[in-house]
C-alpha cells in the first residue's frame, strides 16, 4: 500500500519559501514555470474559503479534507501529468496549457489537483456544471463561483484540453510528442471532463480546471488565463 505524501500548508510560505521548495522538489521544472504556478496558486488563495494544502512534488494543490488521503503513487502521477502539461505549454508557446494562446497573458502556469472522493455528480451526473462546481467547492475555492459563469468545455481530442483545438495541425507539428505525452498521462484518468470559471470582477481572469478519476479520487490539472474584458 503506497504512503501518504508529504503536504504543506500553502499560508504558511512566501513566495521566496515557495520557490525554494518548488526549485528543491521540482528539479526538472524551469524557473518560469515555478513562478508561474505561483502566481496561479497565490491568486487562487486570494478567495479561498478553505486553504486548500500543497505537495510541493506534486506542485498539487490538494482538498482540505483530502490532504491524508493523497498516497506518494497519486502524487508521483501529477508530478508526471504537470510536468507534461508544462513542457506541452512550451511546446506551443503558451504559458498554460489550460489557458492556450488566447490568454493575454504569459503569468500563469499550470497545477496539479487532487480533489478526493466525491459523490458521483448526483442527478446531474458527472462533468456536468453542478459536479464542476462541487469539485471546485472541495478545492475551497467555492468563494470564486460568485458573481462568476461556470462553462462545461468540450475538446475536439479529448481527453486533451480544448485550448489545443485552436492550433492549426501544421503549428503543432515541432510539439508532437509533447502533446501526445500529454494524452497519455491523462489517458491514465476516467471521466476526464474541463471546465472554467470566468469572473466578471478580477480583470478578465478565467481559472481552468482539467478533471478525471484516479487513484485515490478526483484530480488533474488547474490553471488560469486573462481574457480581454468586453
Amino acid at each position: 500500500m503506497s504512503s501518504p505524501a508529504r503536504v504543506v500548508n500553502l499560508t504558511t510560505l512566501t513566495q521566496k519559501a515557495f520557490t525554494s521548495l518548488l526549485s528543491k522538489t521540482s528539479v526538472n521544472t524551469s524557473q518560469a514555470d515555478i513562478q508561474g504556478v505561483w502566481n496561479t496558486v497565490s491568486t487562487l488563495l486570494s478567495k479561498a474559503a478553505l486553504a486548500p494544502e500543497f505537495v510541493p512534488e506534486a506542485q498539487a494543490l490538494v482538498a482540505p479534507t483530502a490532504s491524508r488521503s493523497i498516497s506518494t503513487n497519486a502524487s508521483s502521477y501529477l508530478a508526471s501529468l504537470v510536468g507534461t502539461a508544462h513542457e506541452a505549454a512550451t511546446a506551443v508557446l503558451c504559458g498554460s496549457i489550460l489557458g492556450g494562446r488566447g490568454s493575454e497573458s504569459d503569468d500563469y502556469s499550470d497545477y496539479a489537483i487532487f480533489i478526493g472522493e466525491l459523490p458521483e455528480g448526483g442527478a446531474a451526473g458527472v462533468g456536468s456544471k453542478e459536479f464542476a462546481e462541487e469539485c471546485i467547492k472541495a478545492l475551497g475555492l467555492g468563494r470564486w463561483l460568485e458573481s462568476s459563469q461556470v462553462q462545461i468545455v468540450t475538446s475536439k481530442s479529448p481527453p486533451l484540453p480544448a485550448s489545443l483545438d485552436g492550433i492549426p495541425e501544421f503549428q503543432r507539428d515541432g510539439s508532437q510528442a509533447a502533446v501526445a505525452q500529454l494524452r497519455a498521462e491523462l489517458h491514465v484518468l476516467q471521466d476526464v471532463f474541463e471546465c472554467r470559471v470566468v469572473t466578471s470582477d478580477s480583470g478578465g481572469l478565467v481559472l481552468h480546471f482539467l478533471l478525471g478519476k484516479g487513484e485515490g479520487g478526483w484530480q488533474g490539472l488547474g490553471g488560469a488565463s486573462t481574457w480581454a474584458e468586453e
